[in-house]
């Protein structure tokens, strides 16, 4: 009986991790860089940077006398990263690239047919900016220090399909809407959708 539970407890635990789609997951990269995990290899990135921002619903706030939102989104170029996962389970390492565990940031992009979005700040009249990434799109994510300035990050869950961006610093998002021009606002993104 003890042998019968220990088999459907080792089958259980199986499903969930093959559900997720993740083996172990093999060693950082030893030379400075990002890497995103495709199979069991390990894949250089460059970064990304935004190319612009743009507001929406200025009308729509005036018209509100304030209580609608106005927007900020920085845009990125291209419909979808030349980086794409082949299985929902997200896994990157930062090798001399970000100085704290504690700034890495995950988020879903809104995703156009030729670049992609991504909110930075809202404005209201009375209520005046608000500016941090919008929370719906961060995606939960665990960090963890293997060395110094190494980093390894896995999402929490499967990633949804999408485009996303992983931000290695947070972001002074202010000075940025402020300038409204393009600025070094960057990251390393990745696509995952399913076939």
């Amino acid at each position: 009986m003890k042998s019968l539970k220990f088999v459907a407890f080792a089958a259980m635990l199986c499903a969930s991790l093959c559900a997720f789609g993740q083996s172990p997951i093999p060693s950082c990269p030893t030379d400075n860089g990002a890497y995103y995990l495709k199979g069991s290899e390990w894949i250089s990135m460059d970064a990304t940077h935004s190319v612009g921002f743009k507001t929406t619903n200025v009308a729509g706030a005036a018209f509100s006398y304030g209580a609608a939102k106005a927007r900020v989104k920085a845009q990125f170029r291209d419909g979808k990263s030349p980086y794409q996962l082949d299985s929902p389970g997200f896994a990157v390492c930062l090798v001399g690239v970000a100085d704290s565990g504690r700034d890495i940031t995950l988020a879903k992009f809104q995703e156009e047919k030729d670049r992609r979005e991504i909110s930075m700040a809202s404005y209201r009249v009375w209520t005046g900016i608000n500016a941090q990434l919008d929370p719906k799109t961060i995606v939960p994510t665990t960090v963890e220090k293997k060395a110094n300035k190494v980093y390894l990050v896995t999402s929490k869950d499967a990633l949804p399909v999408g485009e996303f961006i992983l931000f290695t610093i947070v972001p002074d998002v202010q000075a940025m809407v402020k300038a409204n021009t393009p600025s070094s606002l960057g990251g390393y993104d990745v696509g995952y959708h399913s076939k």
